[in-house]
């Protein structure tokens, strides 16, 4: 859902910028077409079967079908939102970069994960050497890119950071006045492993060996069920049953109140590209504190405490700090506030009108 959010988040306002002057085309599996505010720009939307979801089946169409229907459909650029270039494609590409998984070995399970993630550092290199426009959601993605590819130099670069939704402003302006439940802490994410909501339990652990009534609120799906049964054992065997709340995915409307009443967003992330809950909880007021060693120290700022990856002392310290220190508090409030009014889609999307200077003039093709 975050990709889905990304991609088309910034399509609406490119959409708007570069139409009817030029064509966009879409292409989308069959069970996930664009939402309605981009196909009501006039786009031109491509299904392909589903089917072809499987990574190697999916780089078989690219590589074997796909330059045709790029020529049939006269498309001029290309734009990949995978990271990575299609193979054989005829025109321009630019490639949006959105996933820093594999540049984490730390996060790889098992030999599947490895594979994985060595097939797909191949595939980003290949693209960080030869694509005609990379474009990063962070600086931090870049890095990552850049590190990992130390004797390659880029085209063409740009950073286009995430923007945030309307209704997410909307429902901060509306929600302003409900009250902080004192002492909650909210953590927003898809559960994976390397989210570090183990290491949240633990410093909720330890805030209860100072006295301090921490409830931790941890609202997303789970995609590892061991991992969640994991952290569930850990809640039980340290006493916190009625401190911990696993509230799995809540609807919209749920999740802005949280963002609203608790008292700070909490993350302790070892892999994010970006952090859009963080992000959004800024709009609400909400401080954050996560790691320094992923995007969101670098998307939240000043408004923020940033420490190290699976620390619960270091973590605890920092949340005790941000739940007395009201002046702390409020610094960081206004900060993030003030941060999250720069994320709007209309202006996180203007690096990508730099793809309409690959296009080729028409007296060269």
């Amino acid at each position: 859902m975050s990709g889905r959010h990304v991609v088309y988040g910034f399509l609406q306002p490119f959409g708007n910028a570069i139409l009817p002057d030029h064509q966009m085309t879409v292409l989308h599996y069959d069970s996930a077409p664009p939402p309605d505010d981009v196909m009501r720009l006039g786009v031109k939307a491509i299904a392909v079967p589903d089917r072809f979801r499987h990574w190697l089946k999916r780089l078989l169409w690219e590589a074997w079908r796909l330059p045709g229907l790029i020529r049939r459909h006269g498309v001029d650029v290309a734009l990949t939102v995978s990271g990575a270039l299609m193979p054989r494609c005829p025109v321009p590409q630019a490639v949006l970069c959105q996933n820093p998984w594999c540049y984490h070995p730390a996060v790889h399970r098992n030999a599947h994960d490895r594979f994985k993630a060595r097939l797909q550092r191949i595939g980003y290199g290949s693209a960080f050497r030869d694509a005609d426009l990379m474009i990063y959601i962070s600086n931090h993605l870049r890095q990552l890119y850049t590190a990992a590819n130390p004797n390659s130099t880029e085209r063409r670069h740009r950073v286009a950071l995430v923007g945030l939704n309307q209704s997410t402003y909307e429902a901060a302006k509306r929600l302003a006045h409900l009250p902080r439940d004192p002492y909650s802490i909210l953590a927003v994410s898809a559960m994976a492993n390397w989210k570090g909501a183990h290491t949240l339990v633990s410093a909720v652990a330890m805030l209860h060996q100072r006295d301090i009534p921490a409830k931790l609120r941890l609202v997303g799906p789970w995609p590892d069920s061991d991992y969640e049964a994991t952290v569930r054992r850990q809640i039980h065997a340290l006493g916190l049953t009625h401190s911990v709340d696993i509230l799995g995915r809540v609807s919209d409307q749920e999740l802005h109140r949280q963002y609203a009443t608790n008292q700070l967003f909490a993350l302790p992330s070892q892999c994010e590209s970006f952090g859009i809950p963080a992000a959004e909880a800024m709009a609400f007021g909400t401080p954050v504190v996560s790691t320094s060693s992923c995007a969101i120290s670098e998307v939240c700022q000043q408004a923020g405490l940033f420490g190290p990856v699976g620390d619960p002392g270091w973590m605890s310290d920092a949340i005790e700090r941000l739940m007395i220190d009201r002046g702390l508090w409020n610094q960081l409030s206004l900060a993030g506030r003030e941060r999250a009014a720069e994320l709007t889609w209309h202006q996180c999307f203007k690096p990508l009108l730099e793809i309409e200077s690959l296009v080729a003039p028409k007296s060269d093709r």
